[in-house]
């Protein structure tokens, strides 16, 4: 298995690179395995600092591959990548806005011209737990990614002495990701509704289409105002979409998967780019779930209108995406499936995820009652601050459902286009793009 390293960044990486950069110390030294660190601009905004402390890292690290991937690099590939394609995929992966899904699709495609079949990704917000928290174990996530990323389950299961129902899981398949969780700041900002009571958390859970069963327990789970430090290893199998296990974006590596499974380009859509590792579940591909968090930095409190309104309007957006999505998996997606080289996804079964998700912008009127409702029932009834938020709402809710019917259909056609988009990837060497020089 050859793999690459990514950190995207929308900001500067002074702290995770600096933090990283001992994890890839780490595979390269005591691992025995060189892996490329690519940092991945998805703006402009904070390159030259970025170009400074890499060419810095560079000349402190000789014997490491640091290479730094800017907007104009990106720009020339995906020009070359998508010619002859649709103009729209063009457009969809040089945007520079907020894209969580889009970001993680990039990286995929950029590990495909590196002639790796797998990567690692560390968001540029996070750090290793230890230096940030003096008690923390001096462990590395890295460790266990290459020790179970592609391996088979049954490999894995019986290593850990767990037990696999042959009837839902094909155990010959292969392990396609890898990852642990955050420890620090929430992935969901939620913070200031759990001080006053847990039970807006809950409200807010039921109304994004999470089951109700599920609810309390993955809540209680990955929303703790004091977040214990895992003292031991423990590694377990993801099983269900609805696993409070199941691995962050920020803390993952993925085997093969990104070259069959492409995540919702939505703008501004949270939690998008969890599409393809739900699906893979869904099929009955097992993650691998693993107890070293990175630390996630903790962002300022104060109440800031303009990046609340953003933030709402892309909750929102993944409340929509999410109930219409979570109904592929209950279609018992592993009847319909195909596989080949013992694992993966066929493009009959991508078809058939175009299909469903095409048909999702039939229903609007549905669609607007819930998020609706989550104006109503929690932003509107929380305090002024946030009642403001949702007031400004109110008046674009079919905007945002229009929004997203124009992003699933483009997500339809990525995913009828993808074999070829990654055929022709692999065709390509990313550092025939690279400008090594400022």
């Amino acid at each position: 298995m050859k793999s690459v390293f990514f950190i995207p960044t929308n900001r500067s990486i002074k702290d995770s690179v600096s933090s990283y950069i001992k994890e890839v110390l780490y595979a390269n030294e005591v691992l025995q395995v060189n892996i490329p660190l690519i940092i991945v601009e998805t703006n402009e905004f904070s390159y030259i600092e970025n170009h400074k402390i890499i060419e810095s890292l560079k000349n402190q690290y000789p014997e490491l591959n640091i290479l730094h991937l800017s907007v104009d690099i990106q720009k020339k590939y995906f020009k070359s990548l998508f010619k002859n394609m649709n103009d729209d995929f063009y457009k969809i992966f040089t945007y520079t806005g907020t894209d969580y899904a889009t970001a993680t699709n990039k990286l995929g495609l950029f590990a495909c011209s590196m002639g790796a079949d797998a990567y690692h990704r560390r968001d540029s917000d996070t750090c290793l737990l230890f230096d940030r928290r003096s008690e923390a174990r001096k462990v590395y996530p890295i460790e266990f990614e290459l020790k179970y990323l592609g391996k088979q389950i049954i490999e894995i299961a019986n290593e850990l002495g767990i037990k696999i129902n042959k009837q839902d899981i094909d155990d010959k398949r292969r392990i396609l990701v890898v990852g642990g969780n955050y420890l620090g700041e929430w992935n969901l900002d939620v913070k200031d509704f759990a001080k006053i009571s847990y039970d807006y958390v809950y409200k807010i859970y039921e109304l994004l289409g999470f089951k109700s069963e599920h609810i309390v327990d993955i809540c209680d789970d990955i929303f703790k105002l004091d977040q214990p430090i895992p003292k031991n290893d423990v590694i377990s199998l993801v099983t269900s979409v609805n696993d409070g296990c199941n691995p962050d974006c920020g803390n993952v590596s993925v085997y093969r998967l990104f070259e069959f499974l492409p995540n919702l380009p939505g703008k501004n859509t949270l939690a998008a780019d969890y599409f393809a590792f739900d699906t893979s579940t869904a099929l009955g591909y097992p993650s691998v779930h693993h107890t070293r968090p990175v630390f996630h930095e903790y962002h300022d409190e104060r109440f800031d209108y303009d990046k609340k309104l953003k933030y709402w309007y892309g909750m929102l957006k993944f409340a929509d995406y999410f109930s219409l999505y979570g109904s592929i998996y209950n279609d018992k997606l592993i009847d319909n499936f195909c596989d080949y080289d013992d694992c993966f996804v066929s493009q009959q079964m991508c078809e058939t995820l175009s299909e469903k998700i095409t048909s999702f912008v039939s229903n609007e009127t549905k669609r607007e009652e819930r998020i609706v409702r989550i104006i109503d029932e929690v932003l509107l009834d929380f305090d002024e601050n946030y009642s403001k938020i949702g007031q400004e709402l109110r008046k674009v809710t079919a905007k945002c459902i229009a929004e997203c019917n124009e992003e699933y259909l483009l997500h339809a056609n990525l995913l009828n286009n993808w074999n070829k988009i990654i055929e022709q990837a692999k065709k390509m060497n990313l550092m025939d793009f690279i400008d090594f020089g400022l």
